[in-house]
């Protein structure tokens, strides 16, 4: 049996662990933008039109994690927050793992503001383009995940080679891609 938790996204930082829940189906676990799990047999699902998509993977298959990294997120620390509770909750050290950052949308296609700008730690005075898969493959490899194991996407949810949700082409009518990423059952027998 597979189970899937979802959280209620905030565009936040908090980061859950998530349990095997006793009865299978979908799951709504409460606010979060990350979740994280051991447990074989479970999806965890984020949702994105726009934000990242971050799945990590341990290299040793122990356990995963999952977050919503839109700009709020990612400036916050939503990535050295699922990071710190792999390594907390369930003793993966970010040196071990892979990290995949999705589709979402590109730099050409993502003018922010100075408010926006500034929370990552830039001197802006005018708007300018931002790139949200690079500042989190920067802030992975900060925090110890090797180059060589960062890999992301080129597709833009804007102006990609396939229709994907943007809700910067869309606005509010935009819906929304669906991101999981679960441990594998062992085979039975």
């Amino acid at each position: 049996m597979c189970s899937s938790v979802v959280a209620r996204q905030v565009h936040g930082t908090r980061v859950v662990v998530a349990e095997l829940p006793s009865k299978g189906g979908a799951r709504v676990i409460g606010e979060a933008d990350g979740m994280v799990t051991e447990a074989k047999g479970l999806l965890l699902v984020v949702t994105a039109a726009d934000c990242v998509p971050v799945f990590m993977v341990d290299v040793e298959g122990r356990g995963i994690g999952m977050l919503h990294a839109g700009w709020r997120g990612s400036a916050g620390g939503i990535l050295e927050a699922g990071l710190l509770l792999l390594e907390r909750a369930l003793g993966i050290d970010p040196s071990r793992l892979v990290i995949y950052l999705g589709p979402a949308i590109c730099r050409s296609c993502y003018e922010v503001g100075v408010e926006v700008q500034r929370a990552f730690g830039r001197d802006a005075t005018r708007p300018a383009c931002l790139d949200l898969r690079s500042e989190l493959a920067r802030q992975a490899r900060g925090a110890g995940v090797a180059s060589s194991r960062v890999l992301r996407s080129d597709w833009c949810t804007r102006c990609g080679p396939v229709p994907l949700h943007s809700h910067r082409a869309q606005g509010e009518q935009a819906g929304r891609m669906a991101a999981f990423l679960g441990l594998a059952n062992a085979p039975a027998g």
